[in-house]
């Protein structure tokens, strides 16, 4: 017979993922992840490097303009201020440069492109520059020349503030669309109030065209009222740079994404490749065809998964192989086993029917003499042959009574034998419980009062008719009493106990306080001449009143059964079926016995 080992092929669902779509997905979205935040964080440094390099030359150039024209806004020399603002303006990033009076007023001021419309129109003292009124001058320290730079945005409609000077995402992708955004940083800066000079200088007196003979017209002259200077940087250069960061940044993203995917790719394939393999093996494998072995192509845990599925398979299919061949033989085997046991089982049945025929031919032949013997013997007890001796008397009693237990020893060999041949008569019919038992206990009263052992009966106040054989069923009881009472203590009580546990079946219990049964022992006590370990020497009995009375209950188509515990006692109990006719409800038997016996 061939033995297969079926193993279920796994299931691949269409929209399952391999493990090499897996490794690309999870390495591409590491790479994006790792490559976007690196590159922005390099553009943030980027253009936070040129927004200060750009802010650092306007705020040289607002300074230096605040400088050299205090002189100027002084004297009130509008030509010389122009002149200076000329040259800030000339600077590539510069977009306007204004000159604000503390009260907002414009007193001078140029710009580029879209900036020249913020100038032109009202005449300067009264014309109000539109950034000034939106940045907010008062956070200037006035002990310091440092710039306040804010952002603005030159709309249609005018500048707009922004609430910071770096670029936002938005804007970052309008830039990479080649957008031009009209972005620009305002520098104001305070032009100091006095002088740096603490000496009278005679070139100033050149410039201003004025004569002083003292040095306190010079003092009267250094104080002025604060004047503001601002200066407007394009971001238009910066914004070319951070386009090109940009484009530089994305397309290293892109290599270094193709690049760790192409790896990735390689990768998975290397393991990949050989998983396959390894599956189509398997599933060879699992079918039960044979399986090449495996090449293995590298040296890693994959290479070590591959030699171990090697020698794995090569096991399995030497087993299956050995398997195959004792399969072959195993049906001829088999058939010469069951030869060989019908053939001892026959032997064993003819055994056995020639013990059972031997104990009863034993048994008949042995009873006629037993029978001569007896009555032989009470002849001479009796005196009938001659007069006897007091001690010729009490040899006799002793020898009558080896026969009796000779002669019960006997019936019971014939009793076993009977059943177990299948020859055993019993007649089922209706039988009052209460008549067999009081029967059985008168019967068993010498032996009771020899031991001085009390027997006491309950019975139910209903109790009907059982369907049994009278005398089997006596003799059930003969032989459980009769071994209760042999192992129960000298004064003690053996309790007889008739219970209805259903309305067909009635239980009969006998308990008694002996030494009680091992649990190893007590599925063995129902065996033909088996004796307890613990069974004393001195104790009469050959082992057959329990296997007797085990095979009569099933005979009326019940059980018997032990509940025994080591010094505990034991309970042997056993069931009967009730007759279908009823009778009359008894509530209490009294069969009339010596002092030492009671029936309740």
């Amino acid at each position: 017979m061939d033995t297969a080992i079926v193993v279920p092929a796994p299931s691949h669902r269409s929209n399952s993922i391999t493990l090499r779509t897996k490794l690309i997905l999870s390495t591409a979205v590491i790479l994006i992840v790792a490559c976007l935040l690196l590159g922005w964080l390099f553009i943030q440094q980027q253009v936070r490097s040129a927004a200060g390099g750009l802010v650092q030359s306007g705020t040289l150039l607002a300074q230096y303009l605040a400088g050299m024209g205090r002189f100027s806004i002084v004297a009130g020399d509008t030509q010389k201020l122009d002149q200076l603002i000329q040259e800030i303006l000339a600077a590539k990033p510069v977009a306007y440069v204004a000159v604000v009076s503390s009260r907002g007023d414009l007193q001078a001021g140029f710009g580029k492109g879209a900036w020249q419309l913020q100038f032109s129109g009202q005449p300067l003292g009264r014309k109000q520059f539109p950034v000034t009124q939106l940045v907010h001058h008062g956070r200037l320290d006035a002990d310091t020349n440092e710039a306040l730079v804010s952002g603005i945005w030159l709309a249609d409609d005018g500048p707009v503030l922004r609430s910071t000077i770096e670029f936002t995402l938005g804007e970052l992708f309008s830039l990479m669309g080649g957008s031009e955004l009209p972005i620009f940083y305002d520098l104001l800066v305070q032009v100091p109030r006095q002088a740096h000079a603490t000496v009278w200088d005679p070139a100033l007196q050149l410039t201003l065209d004025e004569h002083f003979d003292t040095h306190d017209g010079l003092t009267a002259l250094q104080p002025m009222a604060p004047s503001l200077v601002q200066v407007g940087l394009s971001t238009s250069t910066l914004q070319h740079v951070l386009r090109r960061l940009l484009w530089q940044a994305v397309i290293i993203t892109l290599s270094t994404l193709m690049g760790g995917v192409c790896i990735v790719v390689l990768l998975a394939r290397r393991i990949t490749i050989p998983l396959q393999e390894l599956t189509t093996a398997a599933t060879k494998l699992a079918d039960g065809e044979t399986v090449p072995t495996v090449a293995m192509c590298t040296h890693d845990e994959i290479g070590t998964l591959t030699q171990v599925f090697n020698t794995m398979a090569s096991r399995l299919q030497s087993r299956e192989h050995e398997l195959r061949e004792l399969a072959h033989t195993l049906e001829d085997r088999v058939d010469a086993r069951t030869q060989e046991l019908a053939a001892a089982n026959a032997k064993l049945r003819e055994l056995d029917r020639r013990k059972s025929i031997f104990v009863s031919t034993a048994s008949h032949e042995l009873r006629t003499p037993l029978t001569s013997m007896k009555v032989h013997l009470a002849n001479l007890r009796d005196g009938i042959d001659g007069a006897l001796t007091d001690d010729q008397r009490r040899s006799l009693t002793r020898v009558e009574a080896n026969l009796s237990r000779l002669r019960i020893l006997i019936d019971d060999l014939l009793d076993l034998s009977q059943i177990e041949r299948g020859q055993a008569t019993i007649r089922l019919g209706p039988v009052t419980l209460e008549n067999v038992i009081a029967k059985a206990v008168e019967d068993l009263h010498p032996f009771s009062s020899e031991r001085r052992v009390r027997i006491v009966i309950s019975l139910p106040s209903e109790l009907p008719l059982v369907r049994a054989d009278s005398d089997k069923l006596r003799q059930i009881l003969l032989n459980l009493l009769h071994n209760a009472v042999k192992f129960t203590p000298v004064d003690a009580i053996v309790d007889l106990t008739v219970m209805k546990i259903s309305v067909d079946e009635i239980r009969i219990s006998v308990r008694d306080v002996g030494p009680g049964i091992s649990p190893e022992d007590a599925d063995k006590i129902f065996q033909p001449f088996y004796r307890a370990p613990t069974t004393h020497k001195q104790t009469k009995g050959a082992g057959l009143g329990l296997a007797i009375a085990k095979l009569l209950v099933e005979l009326h188509h019940g059980r018997l059964w032990v509940e025994t515990e080591p010094n505990r006692g034991s309970c042997f109990s056993f069931t009967l079926h009730s007759a279908s006719t009823a009778r009359p409800a008894l509530t209490k038997t009294t069969v009339a016995s010596p002092s030492h016996h009671q029936i309740v």
